[in-house]
């Protein structure tokens, strides 16, 4: 089954004094590129947060939006700066010993005069309880993001099978039509060398021999046999429940290389519009798998 690098997934939690939302939405992309957006709360987990969104999405640019509003209330450490303390209580010493008086300085009075000697600090939050909180939600979001992702994959797959079935008509189409085509060509062939030696003796074996030269070089049956083998193959991968976009790709590259050789041996009209036909259904198909994974 096809899986769509095209996902959107919204999910919300909370608790007695938090609350949480999340939101994933990824595009096509060559790789795995994941971008978390997120307070600074939860910088120690985004490392884990990559790992895990990496291991269940393999391709696509993958944009994480964290929202989270606490009612706790944040622990606070108050900090001395005693080196500071120190450096004030020192310095009004000297002073006063440079005026003759005696210094009277109470911890009251210091703390009035030093706001700075001790500051308040928060602590930093538990890593392992956001953890707590966010990991079944982000689990509840990535189940959704690719239910989401094999609904779209589904959709294309049955867009892309009608476009295959589509090819292996006119390959088909192309079949018939070049088998008539190579037997006009030789009739033609044949009464213009009997046009122009008209009343002159013709060797009946060279017009046999040059019918057959024509008949080889607008032969494309090799081309066709190839086309429905890679067509088949293309049938097979579809039905393969893994990461088959590039393979996909891949196989539809060679369909187009065998389709050009096709309309380079045909001189034949009706083979040029069943192959312009072809070539418009493959880059449809193409336009489809830029975004299968």
């Amino acid at each position: 089954m096809l899986r769509s690098m095209t996902m959107f997934a919204k999910k919300v939690g909370s608790g007695p004094d938090w609350s949480m939302e999340l939101e994933l939405k990824s595009v096509n992309s060559r790789y795995c590129d994941v971008h978390i957006r997120a307070p600074r709360e939860f910088s120690a987990l985004e490392d884990k947060i990559r790992r895990y969104l990496k291991e269940k999405f393999s391709r696509g640019r993958i944009d994480l939006f964290i929202q989270y509003e606490s009612f706790e209330e944040t622990p606070v450490a108050f900090e001395p700066k005693i080196g500071l303390a120190k450096g004030y209580v020192q310095a009004v010493d000297r002073l006063a010993q440079a005026l003759g008086i005696m210094p009277e300085l109470k911890m009251g009075e210091l703390l009035q005069l030093l706001k700075d000697a001790i500051v308040a600090r928060q602590e930093q939050p538990d890593s392992e309880l956001l953890w707590q909180r966010l990991f079944p939600l982000l689990e509840e979001l990535t189940d959704s993001a690719l239910e989401m992702a094999y609904k779209e994959g589904k959709a294309t797959e049955q867009d892309i099978r009608k476009r295959v079935e589509h090819i292996e008509e006119l390959g088909a189409a192309i079949s018939k039509r070049a088998q008539e085509s190579v037997a006009e060509q030789q009739k033609k062939l044949k009464e213009r060398i009997i046009s122009s030696l008209e009343e002159l003796p013709f060797d009946q074996e060279r017009i046999v021999q040059e019918a057959a030269i024509l008949a080889d070089r607008l032969d494309i049956n090799e081309e066709l046999v190839r086309l429905e083998s890679h067509i088949s193959q293309f049938y097979k991968y579809l039905e393969i429940d893994q990461q088959i976009g590039r393979k996909l790709d891949f196989l539809l590259q060679e369909i187009f290389r065998e389709v050009n050789t096709i309309a380079s041996k045909s001189s034949d009209s009706a083979i040029s519009h069943l192959v312009v036909e072809i070539k418009s259904e493959i880059e449809k198909i193409r336009e489809q798998l830029q975004n299968i994974v």
